[in-house]
């Protein structure tokens, strides 16, 4: 067998194998022997009937197909050790000849990192203090999930509640005659017809009033869509959206535990710290690793992206299904086309393994070593639920799942390093170090990634 390499861009390398024909020959045979195994030859009991007759029942292009199947990826892991080549993922295999038997192997390799310098790295850790505009931004959602409808007496004005007739007709045609209907007058919802709330503004109660309509030329009804309608509504009543005042009633309404509303105000407080302090960290790690990325070189063959797009893909489309949908629905539904979609995938795969991988490299230039006890801990600290007692015990028996645990703790603990370097300022530490990394999040119950977003 002789063998020759070309490294060729993005971290791959070409193999051109050529094989001896007393070799593709033996494997031809051994072709044989299993169809003449299989097939059923009357007046032959099976694998006694001549090789000519075999080649004849199942062809002689199924034999050599059969032959190639096995040995082609048999020459292959032998070239790859010849060559000393680690590769990984699977290559792309071609015969570019079957007389003489010559395969052509692009192999794709391991990722090549080169870190820049990551201590370097400063950025500004912005204030998780909450502000009081933040404070009342939540107290006014919540008067707003506590607003209630009141009848007034007055015309429509817009975000008003309203009981009506409405007809619309169109070629003397009569498209919509609905009685005591109930609507919200909003620009925002296009039914029955673009322009139809803003027509309903100044409609007092007991008003009839009539108006044209355009429909648009994309109207669900094709016959007369892009034409003009005309409406005829009366006005039964109107009504308001009132929003309580802020005051202890409604922070009891809220919940029972809050006496006033000054324990409801520091309530939200807390909470608003809380989801700030967790989004600051946040967005202050993403900043960082942009930083650390963007200064990294990271060189990855493309087997490897695709890899890691098709592994995106299964999980999103496993978590689809889970809500009763398909790929192809959430396309159609988000205006995605397949192509746009497939690049949106290959993107963020290589965006992930760039990420993973520069993580790994600043956990190998930090030293950073976990230790068995420290996998054990990580897999008993996941699973405290006693539900889960058994999904731990898995855990720590299996090996695959240990090193995957030991490769967050690894990343988690590299990232923490990370941002407590960029956030010093004037050699003074302004990184406390105690908010959960986004980076490094383990699991035991359901295959733990190494990576992951909390």
């Amino acid at each position: 067998m002789r063998v020759s390499s070309t490294t060729i861009e993005r971290r791959q390398v070409v193999l051109e194998i050529e094989v001896e024909p007393e070799r593709v020959q033996k494997a031809l045979d051994r072709a044989y022997q299993r169809a003449a195994s299989r097939v059923k030859i009357p007046g032959f009991r099976p694998g006694k009937a001549p090789r000519p007759l075999v080649e004849r029942v199942v062809g002689s292009d199924a034999l050599l197909e059969d032959a190639l199947e096995r040995l082609v990826p048999e020459v292959y892991d032998e070239a790859v050790k010849s060559e000393g080549i680690k590769a990984s993922a699977r290559p792309q295999l071609e015969i570019v000849s079957t007389t003489p038997l010559q395969v052509k192997a692009t192999v794709p390799l391991e990722p090549s990192v080169t870190l820049g310098d990551h201590r370097a790295i400063r950025r500004e850790r912005p204030s998780a203090e909450p502000t009081d505009d933040e404070i009342e931004a939540v107290l006014q959602q919540l008067r707003e999930s506590h607003a209630e409808w009141a009848p007034v007496e007055r015309a429509v004005q817009l975000g008003d509640r309203v009981n009506l007739d409405v007809a619309l007709a169109a070629d003397n045609r009569t498209l919509l005659d609905s009685k005591e209907a109930e609507t919200i007058v909003d620009p925002e919802r296009p039914q029955p017809a673009p322009g139809f709330a803003e027509a309903l503004v100044g409609i007092a109660p007991g008003e009839t009033r009539q108006f044209t309509l355009h429909l648009p030329d994309d109207y669900e009804d094709q016959a007369i869509a892009g034409e003009d309608v005309q409406v005829t509504v009366t006005v039964h009543g109107v009504k308001e959206r009132r929003l309580p005042p802020l005051d202890d009633e409604l922070a009891r309404l809220v919940g029972e535990e809050y006496a006033d509303v000054e324990a409801l105000r520091a309530a939200v407080r807390g909470q608003v710290a809380e989801s700030k302090a967790s989004r600051v960290a946040r967005e202050f790690e993403e900043r960082v690793l942009e930083d650390v990325i963007a200064q990294s070189t990271v060189e990855l063959p493309p087997q490897l992206v695709e890899r890691q797009a098709e592994a995106a893909l299964q999980s999103f489309a496993r978590s689809l299904d889970r809500q009763g949908l398909s790929v192809e629905q959430y396309m159609k539904f988000t205006n995605r086309t397949p192509e746009s979609f497939r690049a949106e995938l290959l993107a963020d795969a290589e965006g992930a393994l760039k990420r993973s991988l520069v993580v790994d490299a600043i956990a190998d230039a930090e030293g950073v070593v976990i230790s068995d006890e420290d996998v054990e801990a990580e897999i008993r600290r996941v699973g405290t639920d006693a539900a889960q007692a058994g999904a731990v015990d898995a855990a720590l028996a299996s090996a695959e799942t240990r090193e995957r645990i030991r490769t967050a703790l690894r990343q988690r603990e590299a990232v923490r390093r990370l941002l407590e370097s960029a956030a010093q300022r004037d050699g003074s530490d302004v990184f406390t170090g105690d908010e959960q990394s986004a980076t490094g999040s383990t699991e035991v119950a359901e295959q733990p990634e190494a990576v992951a977003e909390e």
